[in-house]
């Protein structure tokens, strides 16, 4: 019965597995979609704002230096955090004339920065362009690169770290073009670069040209130049050229390149002149052919990102939070399924149980009824005729008295069964069936006792049934000239009789059905009476114990809470 038992809670708890299994794949496929699609949105309405902050940066240009300026500006808004840190992105900024076709600007490949020159020995000024990876990278030697990249490979013990600093440049439109770079050891307290430590310095290649005025840093401002923007090939790739002539054709386009990764584009004309600085066009068709000036331009965004790093922590988060739920879901389900069929499985055994027990205990009524019903075939003397239809009858008797025994413990054990409540005097109801014991065998005796009171709400006739097969059960196993003491105190029942010993094992067993005090299955009784009460009690709800110390087996059960 255990290993039956083992073998069908195994497979219940396979099968929610593999059902809550399947369904927590599919919420979580679900959710993910659902999640990475919201932040696709999310990125988009992101770079449409970004694209609101650089028309509104352009709208401050007056002239073709100023605009060209903003874009870098914009552009270094969007690739910097407010703690001047790098951002985790790549875009791209161009600007056309849309009269000449002309590239006023383009981020590809350059950084926005804000560098400090020295006017003269008491001003300075802070001045904004950008800096062009492939103009620094042509500057650069070999051999000067191969330095560079052994200092800032280096790790300082004194928690200083070093920095690449342009001391010298010209200025071509909006171009920073370093002609002197030092490397620096800067450390937390050091506020300025004349307090740096020098490392090594770098003498660029000469590409001024004629009549460039040469720039010198001032003391108090570094102009760094971001070792990672000269290691890693530029922040800012050229994006746009990877899209198709007819992606490049729309307002805006979101474009996969790969596995969660995304282009963001977005195309818009906006006008720009010392009149009116920003408007927007309401006619996106405007072209080449119906601009009156070069004020018209084309403004042209582009950003690359990949959903995962933006929500990858958010959804781990989420699916670990789906998966505890479901399975928590899957115990509590398994819990509740088994414990309806542990009732089940158990109820079937218990019927096994009992036709088998039945089987055998009818069998000997059976053969003693065969036995006699045919001496009296045999014509048998009229004297021993009684005496043989007498033993037929008690043994008929017998038979009828143990099949409505397993009818009634069948009825009291189905879910069919419901209570037919009233309230009746517990003391009067025992008192009326001891009143009917007429004959107590081997000199027994009862004695009744009451107090307080006793008024209980149940089903009379089942509790009736259950304190009758009680009491049928202490006078059969009490012992010789002993005394069965009942009292009924409060609603409180006990039943008190001289016993042999019992251990723990067989009070538990005693309430099973065809379990006996006395193992032989000659002893009269058939087992069932016990089972019966504890039926009965169970389906009531009322609690009740059976102990036994000192010779005494005593039982009690508590009617009234």
């Amino acid at each position: 019965m255990e290993k039956r038992l083992k073998q069908q809670r195994n497979r219940l708890f396979l099968r929610v597995t593999l059902i809550l299994t399947a369904v927590w794949i599919a919420v979580s496929a679900a959710y993910c979609v659902i999640s990475l699609y919201i932040e696709k949105i999310n990125v988009q309405n992101r770079e449409l704002a970004n694209i609101s902050y650089i028309k509104e940066r352009l709208s401050v240009g007056v002239s073709s230096y100023d605009i060209v300026n903003n874009i870098f500006l914009s552009n270094r808004g969007l690739t910097y955090s407010e703690s001047g840190n790098e951002k985790n992105s790549e875009n791209q900024i161009i600007l056309i004339n849309s009269e000449t076709g002309e590239k006023v600007a383009d981020t590809a490949g350059k950084i926005g920065v804000q560098y400090g020159i020295k006017e003269d020995e008491e001003h300075s000024l802070n001045v904004y362009g950008f800096i062009s990876y492939d103009t620094v990278r042509n500057q650069l030697s070999s051999e000067q690169y191969r330095r560079a990249e052994k200092w800032f490979s280096t790790k300082r013990d004194d928690g200083k770290h070093y920095e690449l600093v342009c001391t010298k440049f010209c200025i071509r439109y909006v171009e920073f073009i370093p002609l002197e770079l030092k490397v620096a050891g800067v450390g937390d307290e050091d506020a300025w670069f004349v307090s740096d430590e020098i490392a090594d310095t770098f003498k660029l290649k000469d590409i001024t040209e004629k009549d460039e005025t040469v720039y010198v840093c001032n003391d108090m401002r570094r102009n760094i130049v971001p070792w990672n923007f000269l290691l890693n090939g530029a922040y800012n790739s050229d994006l746009v050229n990877l899209l198709t002539n007819e992606q490049r054709s729309k307002i805006t386009e979101t474009v996969s390149t790969g596995f969660l990764e995304y282009i963001f584009y977005s195309s818009d004309y906006i006008y720009l002149n010392n009149e009116s600085l920003y408007n927007y066009l309401e006619d996106y068709s405007v072209n080449k052919n119906n601009s009156s000036d070069d004020s018209v331009y084309m403004l042209q965004y582009a950003k690359k990102f990949k959903l995962y790093d933006n929500i990858g922590g958010t959804l781990a988060l989420g699916i670990a939070v789906i998966f505890v739920f479901f399975l928590t879901i899957a115990f509590i389900l398994c819990f509740m399924i088994w414990k309806m069929m542990e009732v089940q499985i158990l109820q079937e055994q218990k019927r096994n149980d009992m036709t088998n027990a039945l089987a055998h205990d009818i069998k000997t009524p059976l053969f003693v009824i065969s036995g006699y019903a045919y001496s009296l075939k045999e014509h048998i003397d009229e004297s021993e005729r009684d005496s043989y239809l007498e033993q037929i009858i008690e043994q008929t008797e017998e038979i009828n008295s143990l099949v409505h025994k397993m009818l009634n413990l069948s009825r009291l054990d189905s879910y069919a069964m419901t209570l037919n409540r009233t309230e009746f005097d517990l003391y009067e109801l025992m008192n009326e069936i001891c009143g009917k014991i007429k004959f107590l065998p081997d000199g027994k005796s009862i004695s009744l006792t009451h107090g307080g009171n006793n008024t209980i709400s149940a089903d009379k006739e089942l509790i009736k049934t259950a304190v009758r097969n009680l009491t049928d059960n202490a006078v059969k196993y009490s012992l010789p000239e002993s005394e069965i003491s009942i009292d009924i105190t409060d609603g409180t029942l006990t039943i008190s009789n001289k016993s042999e010993p019992m251990t723990k094992s067989e009070l538990k067993q005693i309430w099973q059905p065809y379990v006996r005090k006395d193992k032989s299955r000659h002893a009269k009784g058939n087992g069932l009476g016990l089972s019966i009460v504890k039926s009965v009690l169970d389906l009531h709800g009322i609690k009740y114990d059976m102990r036994f110390k000192d010779s005494t087996l005593t039982f009690r059960a508590v009617f009234l809470h």
